[in-house]
């Protein structure tokens, strides 16, 4: 859960800033989700990458050039608007949900959610 303060203001910039592991991988919650969901149109931005016998599940991988890409593919600005939304709002992963984990987060991330 984001800090108690926390009020987002759908500015967009926690989908524009994918800078770190934590906003570009996946759970294995995740991928069951999206599985039972039959979101095919999401599991093809997913990238897993085993590890032993595990996997890692790195998201966000544009299914035509296969790199990663600069912003959340999923992040859509309304028309006219100074807001944007998730399109996949219902069953966003993990951390999409947790996301800040704290103001220091938020602050390094462009995030407006602290502000008055």
């Amino acid at each position: 859960m984001p800090p108690k303060a926390f009020k987002c203001k759908q500015c967009g910039n926690c989908c524009l800033n994918l800078y770190d592991a934590f906003s570009t991988c996946a759970t294995d919650k995740d991928i069951a989700m999206w599985q039972n969901a039959g979101r095919y149109d999401i599991l093809k931005w997913v990238s897993p990458i085993q590890v032993g016998n595990s996997f890692i599940y790195d998201i966000w991988i544009s299914p035509v050039t296969h790199d990663d890409v600069k912003r959340c593919p999923w992040l859509r600005k309304l028309p006219n608007q100074d807001k944007c939304i998730c399109r996949i709002h219902d069953v966003k992963p993990e951390h999409c949900r947790a996301y800040p984990r704290s103001r220091k987060h938020a602050k390094e991330t462009g995030c407006k959610g602290f502000d008055e």
